[in-house]
């Protein structure tokens, strides 16, 4: 795929997701809020009771404060994606004071990544739904193909987190809850960032292929292309 033709596919997926702005705004932030309520959902009905506290961080501050006490600033970005903004859970007082038996943690740099798949698959829908020169067969692979992109990368956003899994909140919780072995799902853990690159790659190589200008702009972007301009340059020549 030239650079042009790249470029014509972007132009058609940034027209289409213009022209239905408002419905794809809509969708990207159902997709995002319903992801934390499904998991939310998941965590309730897997271990049978409500969440009893709500704790509120504050994130600014927290941010803030890693910035100005951490010696190399390239160590700041990966401890603030671990910060917390809110956690939501369980506590179990049967130990004293408590301890938190499960719990969601909202920690901004996943919502944002959350949102990332959230605004890639609203665009993948409208592009399905739009008139473009994506063949019906291709756009039955694509949308299989989005599923599957947008499965890795939701599974591997997760941040739940069980006492049984040494109560940080990681990705393996929805594995060792859905009966997996805590040691498997351990095992399996750092496969977790390559799954996530995985199903990006997937939502973005199908919103690409869905956003096919048809084969009157394919033949008009090969002719104006650099690399045909030059072949016919040098066949006249010849």
């Amino acid at each position: 795929m030239t650079v042009l033709a790249l470029g014509r596919r972007l132009a058609v997926a940034g027209a289409c997701v213009r022209s239905r702005f408002g419905l794809w705004l809509a969708l990207t932030a159902g997709f995002t809020v319903g992801y934390y309520a499904l998991l939310m959902s998941a965590l309730i009905v897997r271990f049978g009771a409500l969440p009893n506290y709500a704790t509120a961080y504050n994130w600014p501050a927290n941010v803030w404060t890693i910035y100005r006490s951490t010696p190399s600033f390239s160590d700041v970005p990966p401890i603030v994606a671990e910060e917390y903004l809110l956690e939501f859970g369980y506590m179990n007082y049967d130990f004293g004071h408590g301890i938190s038996e499960w719990a969601l943690n909202i920690l901004p740099y996943k919502v944002f990544l959350v949102m990332i798949l959230a605004g890639l698959l609203a665009t993948s829908l409208l592009l399905l739904k739009a008139k473009t020169g994506c063949p019906t067969s291709t756009r039955l692979k694509a949308g299989t193909a989005t599923g599957l992109g947008a499965g890795f990368v939701a599974v591997t956003s997760a941040t739940m987190s069980w006492v049984v899994c040494c109560a940080t909140p990681t990705w393996i919780v929805g594995l060792s809850m859905l009966g997996l072995s805590v040691s498997a799902s351990f095992w399996v853990e750092p496969a977790g960032p390559y799954l996530t690159a995985g199903g990006y790659a997937l939502l973005a190589a199908t919103v690409l292929i869905l956003a096919d200008p048809g084969p009157s702009d394919r033949h008009a972007a090969t002719a104006a292309s650099p690399d045909t301009q030059s072949s016919s340059a040098k066949g006249v020549h010849a």
